[in-house]
């Protein structure tokens, strides 16, 4: 009689032992994130909502943090935001030995840079500092606009070579098409035109 109560001790300790250690109704498996259940996005299988920064994302994605210059916008996808204001800058070029096989100045010395440019939204013209030199540098003289309005029209600008008597052109009048992947990266290189072998532009978002 003993060891029959005994066993049946036992037999019920292992099937409480067998039982499910999940808080999940009916002892299942936990529930996967996914887009079944969120609509917003999934950052350690756990829903997040999807519209901040530092996680966002839709349908049970996982979650994407979007970087230093970006925001999570409406759609919830990482991008600029369209109106954030941004600066352009050149920061250096590199002209060409001669102009068309002409000294740029008739001392032979190097040309005197100057990057004339206007941003779109605006009906004036800026322009960088003059500097004599074959690769000459900037740090002042950009202009600003909103990021809709760079992703809307070009960016227009022209290298001059000052001069006493009259001004050279290094190159003719250009326009540069700013993209998103462009503001995301904070640079772009502009590539040879006229006497202008490259220029490398800044694009900086401003406070």
């Amino acid at each position: 009689m003993n060891r029959f109560f005994a066993g049946a001790v036992l037999a019920l300790s292992i099937l409480i032992g067998c039982g499910g250690d999940d808080d999940t109704p009916g002892g299942g498996t936990e529930q996967k994130c996914s887009a079944s259940n969120c609509t917003g996005c999934c950052f350690n299988n756990v829903c997040q909502t999807g519209n901040t920064a530092s996680a966002c994302g839709k349908e049970g994605a996982t979650c994407s943090a979007c970087g230093s210059a970006q925001v999570c916008r409406t759609n919830q996808t990482c991008g600029v935001d369209p109106n954030s204001v941004w600066r352009v800058q050149p920061v250096s070029a590199r002209i060409a030995a001669s102009d068309n096989g002409t000294a740029w100045d008739a001392d032979s010395s190097a040309p005197d840079v100057v990057v004339v440019m206007r941003c779109p939204g605006s009906t004036t013209s800026t322009a960088t500092p003059e500097v004599e030199s074959y690769t000459p540098a900037w740090t002042t003289g950009g202009c600003t606009a909103k990021a809709s309005q760079l992703l809307a029209e070009p960016w227009v600008f022209q290298l001059w070579d000052i001069d006493f008597s009259s001004d050279d052109t290094i190159t003719d009048s250009l326009a540069l098409r700013i993209t998103e992947e462009f503001l995301t990266a904070g640079t772009v290189t502009v590539n040879a035109s006229g006497g202008m072998t490259s220029m490398t532009v800044q694009l900086q978002k401003q406070p």
